[in-house]
């Protein structure tokens, strides 16, 4: 029982809006708030600002596109530009993102190819976009801002919504959205406004406290099966920030995992602390780094600063990507920990670092590839590196002052619901493109008169949109354009007027 004083602001326990039967349409349609049967859920009241240090709380003015549709024209809204260079060593499975401005609006989620070609995007004020397993299948999971208090929606391979998940009670936090192994529960993050008296800290007697929340629910039900407040767990003696302002963020949890024996691994950037949590009774079972660590590091270089996206890797070692905002000088790495739980030391076995060293202020994901290479999300810095034997082998690098909350490798197969987008550019010029398509090979343009055979020509997929001089016959009414894969199969036709009009 909690015996913390709730702030005004904090929302009632609304009912969890979960599996929401949306399936996103047109183009042009918009996202809207959806009756569920037995009832709306009620919106919990925006809070009084972001308090993540991670830009863009609010969705951007105007219409939000839904999440998987088609755009207006293949090269609307285009994503942020991503510079690669590859070397042949880097795995083959696309990149997961999410590019922003820095210190501007969340601006999209997308997806690239390895030579920087956007395959998806979605523009609207989404974050966290990852790879998920729901009910036996693929599946992305992406925060999604625009109702204010925040969500997690799934989509499936055609870009359409399976379902939603919200924290029940509290904001719902954009730093992390987990499925449990058996699909039965998703771990989620949440935040809530407590009044606290800090005058003992030196700060205020009424400053709002942000509490970090963790809910355990039903995949189904959307019962809260577990939760656990950090207030609750954490002195907050051991925040690394000060407790002076009026409104303070001691802990800031920015990853939640379950661990290889069920419980869970919090990140905490805000006390340097990797936790991890009993999920029968919510005690803190150890603290790895931190002011309070139960582990002990051979060199205190080894410890862990400001760190994000902390995992168990399936070979048992803690694998977490460590920013380094307290240590001097400042620099970021991928560190990956062995752990003796019975001696309680712990030995930075891998420190994955570029040559010259990088810094990123704010965010960052640190995981392991298909392959088995490291690929790392420079944050703040607006670069990812693969790593394969701690050699860089990949780097993609977006325009100063854009970031990306992770980046992650995704096996991942799109066959989207909407049809290709095909249009005239100039007299004779036609542009093709299908967002979200994964399996295009080239595009099949057939053109023809009334009463004779059709015209058949091939022309090799080019990036997100290509284009191609198309001549088309006197008296002909229509061309046909066919997205076709490698094996020559048709994936889906556009018809458009051969005079330009759709």
């Amino acid at each position: 029982m909690r015996q913390q004083q709730r702030s005004p602001q904090t929302p009632a326990r609304p009912r969890p809006r979960l599996l929401r039967a949306r399936v996103l349409g047109a183009a042009t349609a918009l996202c809207a708030p959806v009756a569920l049967a037995g009832g709306a859920a009620a919106a919990p009241a925006a809070p009084p600002a972001n308090p993540h240090p991670h830009p863009g709380a609010a969705a951007p003015d105007g219409a939000v596109p839904p999440l998987g549709g088609g755009t207006a024209r293949p090269d609307a809204a285009a994503p942020p530009a991503l510079t690669t260079t590859t070397t042949g060593r880097e795995d083959d499975g696309v990149l997961l993102t999410t590019p922003a401005p820095i210190g501007g609006d969340l601006a999209g989620a997308a997806i690239y190819d390895n030579t920087g070609e956007p395959v998806w995007w979605k523009p609207g004020p989404y974050m966290n976009l990852e790879p998920v397993t729901f009910r036996g299948e693929p599946a992305l999971s992406v925060y999604d801002n625009t109702d204010l208090g925040g969500e997690y929606v799934l989509l499936d391979s055609a870009y359409r919504e399976i379902a939603s998940y919200r924290m029940n009670g509290s904001f719902t936090d954009s730093h992390e959205f987990e499925i449990s192994p058996d699909g039965s529960r998703v771990l989620l993050l949440g935040f809530e406004y407590v009044t606290r008296d800090l005058t003992e800290y030196g700060g205020r007697p009424d400053a709002q406290v942000i509490d970090a929340v963790v809910q355990e629910q039903d995949a189904d039900t959307g019962e809260v099966l577990f939760e656990w407040s950090a207030l609750d767990h954490i002195p907050l003696t051991e925040t690394q920030e000060p407790l002076t302002g009026e409104t303070v963020d001691p802990v800031h949890t920015n990853s939640l995992a379950y661990d290889a024996d069920g419980d869970l691994l919090m990140s905490a950037r805000h006390t340097s602390t990797v936790y991890k949590i009993d999920r029968e009774t919510g005690a803190v079972r150890w603290r790895l780094g931190g002011e309070a660590s139960d582990f002990t590091f051979p060199d205190p270089a080894q410890r862990p600063s400001y760190q994000h996206d902390a995992r168990r890797r399936p070979d048992g070692r803690l694998m977490l990507f460590d920013n380094g905002n307290k240590r001097t000088p400042q620099y970021s790495r991928g560190a990956v920990y062995e752990l003796d739980e019975k001696a309680m030391t712990a030995r930075l076995v891998e420190n994955v670092q570029t040559p010259e060293p990088v810094f990123t202020f704010f965010a960052g994901s640190a995981r392991q590839t298909a392959g088995g290479n490291i690929l790392l999300g420079y944050g703040s810095a607006g670069r990812m590196v693969e790593f394969a034997g701690g050699e860089p082998v990949f780097t993609g690098t977006f325009p100063q002052d854009t970031y990306s909350y992770r980046v992650i490798r995704a096996d991942w197969t799109g066959t989207p619901a909407t049809k290709p987008t095909v249009e005239w550019r100039d007299p004779g010029t036609l542009a093709m493109s299908w967002n979200g398509a994964t399996e295009v090979d080239a595009w099949r343009i057939e053109t023809g008169a009334p009463g004779r055979t059709p015209a058949a020509r091939t022309v090799d997929r080019a990036g997100f949109v290509t284009t191609a001089e198309v001549a088309v016959p006197d008296g002909a009414k229509v061309v046909r354009v066919s997205a076709v894969d490698a094996a020559g199969e048709v994936l889906a036709t556009r018809t458009l007027h051969a005079d330009g009009a759709d």
